[in-house]
């Protein structure tokens, strides 16, 4: 038998990361195939090397973690608010406490971490499915072949863009499920707070990864130049 915390964590896992996959295939395959026709549209078909190193730039530093985390804000941020708020309401977090259990053990620690997970998880996922997407289309578009391009992203690789990329993803889910849980837990007496913090969820949710991407490239840019 599991323990609680961890079934807490798994179904957090479930619900954030793989319900979500078909919403995360479908964003990232469109968006390959929107970004590589808006690229052969001002650049052309016949640098599989310039196409390549912008689709993998924009899918790894911004698209990827970026769109995976509106994703996550949209479905997971909206739910996380409105259970503990309900939570809260219904005094169940008094019970938890008459039974010696930590509020912030069972209900808080899981959901940061699962959301985290799951922000990491996504993001790789929504980048698979933009880089080989787009590239399939500009090899039809293009009639150069598969490989070539698959060789253009082997010496574009960056592993520091990949670094950039993930720490953007566990960051952005520590942001989300933050303002998630504080938002849920900030329900005072009525019920008609719940969606009001839902809203403020999700608004102060999106404000925070503009501003944190900000952050990170302004930084990553000023550790490149130093």
């Amino acid at each position: 038998m599991l323990n609680p915390k961890t079934e807490v964590l798994l179904r957090q896992i479930y619900f954030t990361g793989i319900q979500a996959l078909p919403a995360v295939s479908a964003s990232g395959l469109f968006i390959g195939l929107i970004i590589i026709l808006l690229i052969t549209s001002l650049a052309g078909t016949g640098s599989s090397g310039a196409i390549t190193k912008i689709l993998l730039w924009l899918s790894l530093r911004e698209l990827g973690p970026f769109f995976t985390s509106l994703i996550i804000l949209t479905r997971s941020g909206t739910a996380i608010s409105t259970e503990l708020a309900t939570m809260k309401l219904n005094g169940e977090l008094f019970y938890l406490e008459a039974m010696g259990i930590k509020a912030e053990d069972y209900l808080i620690k899981p959901r940061l971490t699962g959301v985290m997970i799951s922000s990491f998880v996504l993001t790789v996922y929504f980048q698979l499915f933009t880089l080989f997407g787009g590239l399939y289309l500009a090899s039809l578009l293009s009639h150069i072949p598969f490989s070539e391009y698959g060789e253009a992203i082997i010496s574009n690789f960056s592993f520091q863009e990949v670094l950039v990329s993930f720490s953007k993803s566990l960051i952005f889910g520590l942001a989300i499920a933050g303002f998630s849980i504080w938002q849920g837990l900030s329900v005072k007496r009525a019920p008609t707070e719940i969606p009001q913090r839902a809203t403020k969820a999700v608004t102060m949710g999106l404000f925070s990864l503009f501003l944190l991407d900000g952050i990170i490239n302004l930084l990553v840019t000023f550790l490149k130049g130093a």
